[in-house]
């Protein structure tokens, strides 16, 4: 493996109960941050996961609950805004679908890049136990 190359990593996202899962790897490798952002970037087709230290009022700041993490193979947010926004920039998704997003996790920037031209159905969430 390239020493330079960026961790792939994947994010789940379930359109019915707006649920996104993250998985801890990922979050360990952008430096295990206290919160959260989602940003979506219609011009390029890309989500972007950002670690940041602290919540500001209206930022759109998901808290991550270290429980969850040390105890799970990974974290579930709930985003009604952020899927109603992904669903409007994508279109054509299924409300009662799973979808998987392939990205890579760009360490030195404590963040995740997405592409929305990886999007894939998926089956049923898959469980906590599965790898």
């Amino acid at each position: 493996m390239n020493k330079n190359a960026n961790p792939a990593t994947t994010l789940t996202i379930d359109l019915k109960k707006y649920r996104i899962r993250i998985f801890k790897q990922a979050l360990h490798l952008m430096g295990d941050p206290k919160y959260i952002q989602f940003l979506v970037n219609p011009a390029r087709m890309e989500v972007a996961l950002l670690a940041v230290d602290k919540q500001l009022p209206r930022d759109q700041t998901h808290k991550v609950n270290m429980h969850t993490l040390l105890s799970e193979n990974s974290i579930e947010i709930y985003s009604m805004s952020f899927i109603n926004k992904l669903c409007e920039v994508v279109g054509g998704l299924e409300s009662n679908l799973n979808y998987r997003l392939s990205g890579e996790v760009l360490v030195d920037k404590r963040a995740a890049i997405f592409s929305l031209k990886t999007i894939r159905r998926t089956g049923a969430m898959e469980s906590h136990d599965e790898t």
